[in-house]
């Protein structure tokens, strides 16, 4: 079984995406740039501008635009830089679901650990068939428990 990402998850790709579409230009447009002529406030903004997009690729777009596919003995974890990991399920300890809540509403996520200390988050956010890996997933995973099973 793969999983298939909802609409919602290509949000972050696309607002990194036209940060740096908008910083192309602003660059191109003041071309050469005289550092000793900005301002406190430009010095600013391009820091927090920087965090922003390291936050939006790095934390956002790689730990939640994930493929998922399982199948009877292995579990296979893809991001979409396609940095991809096999797991077989002797390789997974256990999960926990939690309860996550936005301005959108409230999201199950579930919370995978491994045996080399890593962690796959499932959201329910992200995931359009996130109900049937969850149940896949969670017949062959031992339960550390976290929100109820028929909460939403």
């Amino acid at each position: 079984m793969k999983s298939k990402l909802t609409y919602k998850a290509y949000l972050f790709p696309l607002l990194a995406i036209s940060l740096i579409i908008v910083s192309v230009k602003v660059l191109i447009d003041n071309y050469p740039i005289d550092l000793l002529k900005l301002r406190w406030v430009d010095y600013f903004m391009t820091i927090l501008f920087s965090i922003t997009l390291v936050w939006l690729i790095k934390f956002e777009t790689l730990k939640k635009m994930i493929f998922i596919e399982v199948s009877d003995k292995n579990f296979v974890h893809q991001n979409i830089i396609f940095n991809k990991r096999d797991y077989n399920f002797n390789d997974l300890i256990a999960y926990k679901t939690q309860i996550d809540s936005t301005r959108l509403g409230d999201f199950e996520e579930t919370i995978i650990s491994t045996n080399d200390g890593s962690k796959i988050i499932l959201s329910e956010f992200f995931l359009d068939n996130y109900k049937e890996l969850k149940i896949k997933l969670t017949n062959k995973l031992t339960d550390n428990g976290g929100a109820r099973k028929n909460v939403l």
